[in-house]
């Protein structure tokens, strides 16, 4: 290391070359990586997808879901599986742990599915897909098409518009959602089957053998090879319905129109879509990970301008673009990093000469640049973490320059040549130097362990290369261009000298006359003033624990936002609902009119309504739906969650519904959601109602609901015996149940892209009521027809509306939210444990409970977290003692680290913020900053120690000599990150309590450091002497049990043996 030091200040073309090559490949980098919204994680799901129509839940769960839960649950890797089986389908998704080579499972998964013989006849055959993009990272945009147009209109404009972007090089994948699948319907009605004497059977037959291609071979002619085929195949309903059904002998036939009438139509589905008042159908735009995002937002937007000014009858509108919420955080971090260096350069100007702190923040651009190189070979992109990083390190990375700098520039005000001075300052401190750095690395890198948090890699990676890059920049860069004596030797001419002369001075007193007045007290009394830490580490802790500091899982983050969801009864019609839903929404556009007059702007872009689906409730069909509200109170004195707390009170309370919700979507989970599983499904269920009737009396919490469901009313037919006495039997008689109620699939035909079925039953006006059915015909193979409710009776019962399992075992899911959103999760879930689940478990024997949701990520988080932590300090304690060649002196470094951590904790009470999961991510980057200060101030104290001084000198003049030095590192860091904590956008909310943790406990940090970490060295050394006393019977003085003075007598010892020998 001497060596190359020495060789870089002596040839400072090498410095500047390196300086060349890093801004060139560093530029090039940055121009040239792509931007996501978060970063690009591997994916870790298989998924299996089985259709059987008109199949209920309970027919998908034993006949297809079950199996392939046994066949799958012995593949390696697998962490959880989850499967949901319903009407008409069943989905198992199949989580790998982080990290797992995902081809092999997804083959080892379909293997294991195409070993399966058994599904039932009308299974369709299993879907195996992996996951293309993980969930968090694949979203590019969601943007709508409206209009006063019918669905027809609105999928042929969608479909052209889907067309045009995908023709692009920039977008490949696009969903469009909000229209019923296009479906070919042939209905006939009983009296006609009846008066033609025909089935339904004979419907499908003619229309499956006539409406084909088919291929007859060729005729190889000897001058022409012809092919013989017949293209009869047609999409067209008017040809279908000139199909023969039957001829007669004199020539005459009977078509399918004769009898029934073809149309292509949307299917039976209450799916719609409105939104502003209008029709609407949506497009999500998603990315894959080699797509840029903001290159498909500027496509999106480009498109999107061409399509409104072509057309006047419909209108695109955005609803959320991805990558325009990116820009505007990377706006905001940009301006946040951008303040944050200007105050770092503000505060090394005030107190070092111009030149000299310009070389010293050369270290932040430097340490980027090469970043960035290291970051596009890796597959970093530009996203919400990675910015944060850089935020979060722009303070640190000039604290190796700050104190290398300030260390030559005291040797060359001890009259030494600039070259000299540069060597010598960086040597002296490059060994405390590299030590501060790598243990901030090595804290760091502790963040690539913690399952959960993902995300957080590239934050990590990017400090980690920062610092790596910043060592560089501070070992040959930084001495070669100090040792000259114009960057050296400061102007005593002008305003910046006069300015720095006097914040110097400032300093200095600071030093002197104040804290060496408190330091030399101090360590006079040590032995008194080792209480002060103590009583701030138990004042810290009460705080915490009559919660005047709060704590919880994760923080509450306003959403942009929010959905009101509605569920009635399954079954109830959807004409009920979308009466609900619209007038929600003239109440939501009452509560946007009612803000605006109070604040002078309007604070709701759009909103749109979903007829049929109810997302965040787990709920499909007529009896279901939802509208999304959109915001912008950015800047406004009006929170998101205030706005969502109006719109519920608005609308009051709904007791006819079967569920209701008004809320954003929480992205770290449900703050209560608790499984129900066991083997007794009537205990399941009884069980969850005995939950969710007790957390409906908690006044914490709010929108009580379980994700089970009532099903549908079910009509439940039992043969008499006079439908055997006339050869029926249950099969034949559901069989043409099924066919004229449910359809039978004739075919399925391309027509566009569009896969469409075609299927033959009732018209719908004949399967409206429980009297058709009695009535319908059922023929036997005799040629009789009899009417249904003369072989068979009826009854009535609910049935499932889908069955859901966890790791194979069927579990219901009962979730609440939070009254008041920043209140503590931890304490509410303590509290549901102790008053409901002790009754519960006595009621329902058998019956196992978990908690999932914000509980069950905070569980493993906090369990990875902890072993990565003690690794991460083991191997900072293991690094330090080899830079002191000392166990000792890395425990009296490693005393330090809970005074930051109380700072931390203190400085969330004094922002108003809850303790979190996130907290304690930048607690544990707090540890390897926090280290830095004390490597130095130790270092300089042994080097005392070794001029001759006694251990309280040398303790003391440590703390004068490096308290300008530890100040500058600490207000650059924090100074850095302070724009950040201050920030009030919502954009920039979950990254506030990492920064609060490391701002604030470098900040209590550093005042412990130079004021009690004499003390604590003290305090040790009388404990090191106590022990020598009762080991050896006599007393020593303080120097004499000091590891750097006993390792300097050993060598010398060793030296004194060797030279007489």
């Amino acid at each position: 290391m001497k060596k190359a030091i020495a060789f870089f200040i002596q040839h400072p073309l090498w410095a500047n070359a390196l300086i060349v090559l890093t801004v060139i490949f560093g530029l090039l980098s940055l121009f040239s990586m792509g931007s996501s919204f978060f970063p690009e994680l591997t994916p870790n799901q298989v998924f299996v997808n089985v259709f059987y129509p008109g199949a209920s839940p309970e027919e998908m769960e034993e006949g297809v879901t079950i199996k392939i839960e046994e066949a799958v649950k012995g593949i390696n890797d697998i962490d959880e599986i989850q499967s949901v089986s319903s009407e008409n389908s069943a989905r198992i998704t199949i989580i790998a742990y982080q990290g797992s080579d995902m081809e092999n499972m997804l083959a080892e998964v379909k293997n294991a599915v195409d070993g399966i013989n058994s599904f039932p006849v009308g299974a369709e055959k299993p879907i195996v897909f992996k996951q293309k993009s993980h969930p968090m990272s694949e979203r590019a945009a969601i943007i709508s098409i409206i209009g006063d147009v019918d669905n027809f209109a609105l999928k042929e404009y969608a479909d052209n518009f889907e067309d045009q972007l995908l023709k692009s090089e920039e977008i490949s994948q696009i969903e469009i959602s909000g229209l019923p699948p296009l479906e070919i319907s042939i209905e006939v009605n009983e009296d006609d089957l009846q008066r033609y004497n025909l089935r339904i059977e004979d419907l499908v037959s003619a229309v499956r053998a006539n409406n084909r291609d088919i291929s007859g071979g060729n005729i190889k002619a000897a001058d022409e090879e012809l092919i013989i085929r017949s293209r009869a195949k047609s999409i067209d309903p008017h040809v279908i319905e000139q199909i023969p059904l039957r001829a007669g002998n004199t020539g005459s036939y009977i078509a399918i129109g004769d009898v029934a009438t073809v149309k292509l139509q949307f299917a039976e589905s209450p799916i719609k879509s409105m939104m502003n008042g209008k029709n609407s159908v949506t497009l999500s735009v998603k990315k894959l990970p080699s797509e840029d995002l903001t290159a498909i937002g500027s496509r999106i937007r480009k498109e999107i301008e061409i399509f409104n000014d072509e057309h006047t009858d419909v209108e695109v509108v955005e609803n959320f673009m991805f990558s325009t919420v990116l820009e505007q955080r990377i706006e905001l971090l940009s301006k946040n990093g951008i303040l944050g260096l200007m105050l770092v350069l503000f505060t090394l100007g005030l107190f070092l000469n111009i030149r000299l702190s310009l070389w010293v923040a050369f270290g932040i651009p430097f340490s980027f640049l090469g970043m960035f190189i290291i970051g596009i070979l890796s597959g970093t992109t530009i996203n919400m973490i990675s910015l944060f990083g850089m935020i979060l390190v722009v303070g640190i990375l000039v604290d190796d320059g700050i104190v290398i700098a300030e260390n030559i520039f005291v040797h060359f005000e001890k009259g030494k040549h600039p070259f000299q001075a540069a060597y010598d300052g960086t040597v002296e401190v490059a060994s405390a130097v590299f030590t501060s750095v790598l243990t901030t690395i090595v804290a760091f890198t502790a963040l690539f362990f913690i399952e959960g948090m993902e995300r957080m890699y590239e934050m990590a990676f990017v400090v980690i290369m920062s610092l790596s890059f910043s060592l560089i920049e501070a070992f040959f860069i930084l001495p070669t261009h100090l040792a000259n004596e114009k960057v050296l030797k400061e102007s005593k001419k002008g305003i910046g000298h006069g300015i720095r002369s006097f914040f110097n001075k400032i300093i200095i007193t600071m030093r002197d006359d104040y804290y060496g007045f408190i330091l030399k007290w101090l360590v006079k009394h040590p032995r008194y003033n080792v209480i002060i830490p103590l009583l701030f580490i138990i004042i810290v802790i009460s705080l915490v624990g009559f919660n005047v500091i709060r704590n919880t899982f994760f923080p509450a983050i306003p959403f942009d936002d929010f959905n009101v969801e509605i569920a009635f009864t399954p079954g109830d019609r959807e004409d009920v609902t979308e009466a609900y839903l619209m007038d929600f929404y003239e109440k939501v556009w009452e509560v946007n009119n009612e803000i605006y007059e109070e604040i002078g702007d309007s604070v709701i872009t759009y909103v749109s309504v979903t007829v049929g689906m109810a997302g965040q409730l787990g709920e499909i069909g007529g009896h279901a739906g939802s509208i999304r509200v959109s915001l912008d109170v950015e800047d406004k004195p009006i929170s998101s969650f205030e706005i969502a707390d109006r719109v519920r009170n608005k609308i009051g309370p709904i007791p006819e519904a079967n569920k209701y919700m008004v809320g954003g979507l929480n992205r770290w989970g449900k703050p209560v959601l608790i499984s129900v599983s066991g083997e007794d499904n009537r205990k399941i269920k009884a069980a969850k109602e005995y939950l969710k009737t007790e957390l409906k009396k908690n006044p914490e919490l709010k929108d009580v609901t379980d994700n089970a469901g009532v099903g549908k009313r079910e009509i439940l037919l039992e043969l008499k015996p006079r439908a055997y006495m006339l050869g029926l039997n249950t099969a034949m008689i559901m069989g043409q149940i099924r066919e004229g109620f449910f359809g039978s699939e004739v075919q399925r035909l391309i027509i566009g892209r569009d896969e469409v079925r075609v299927w033959v039953r009732y018209p719908i006006e004949d399967r409206m009521s429980i009297g058709m059915l009695e009535e319908m015909r059922i023929k036997t193979n005799q040629g009789l027809s009899v009417p249904l409710k003369e072989v068979a009776d009826f009854k009535i019962e609910r049935g499932e509306v889908s069955i859901r399992h966890y790791d194979g075992i069927r579990e219901v899911l009962v979730e609440a939210d939070l009254i008041d959103p920043y209140a503590s999760v931890p304490e509410i879930l303590q509290n549901v444990r102790a008053d409901i689940i002790p009754g519960l478990k006595a009621n329902f024997p058998g019956v196992n409970i978990d908690f999932r949701g914000q509980q069950l990520a905070a569980e493993k988080s906090e369990k990875t977290g902890l072993i990565a932590i003690l690794i991460s300090l083991f191997v900072m304690m293991l690094i330090i003692s080899l830079n002191f060649n000392s166990v000792y002196q890395s425990l009296l470094i490693a005393l330090m680290l809970p005074m930051g951590v109380m700072g931390a904790i203190l400085g969330h009470g004094i922002e108003n913020l809850p303790v979190s999961i996130l907290s304690a991510f930048g607690m544990i980057a707090l540890m390897g900053i926090l280290v830095n200060d004390a490597v130095v101030y130790l270092d300089t104290f042994n080097r005392n120690l070794l001029k001759g001084m006694d251990v309280t000198e040398a303790i003391y003049e440590a703390g004068i000599s490096r308290f300008r030095p530890i100040v500058l590192t600490s207000i650059t860091t924090v100074a850095g990150l302070y724009p950040l904590i201050l920030e009030t956008s919502f954009h920039a909310q979950f990254l506030i309590p990492m920064a609060v943790s490391v701002a604030y406990g470098v900040l209590f940090g550093t005042f412990f450091i130079l004021l009690f970490f004499p003390v604590t060295v003290l305090i040790m050394n009388d404990f090191r002497r106590f022990i020598y006393w009762l080991w050896h019977g006599e007393k020593c003085e303080r120097i004499d049990v000091e590891p750097v003075i006993q390792r300097k007598k050993k060598i010398k010892h060793i030296n004194t043996n060797s030279s007489d020998s």
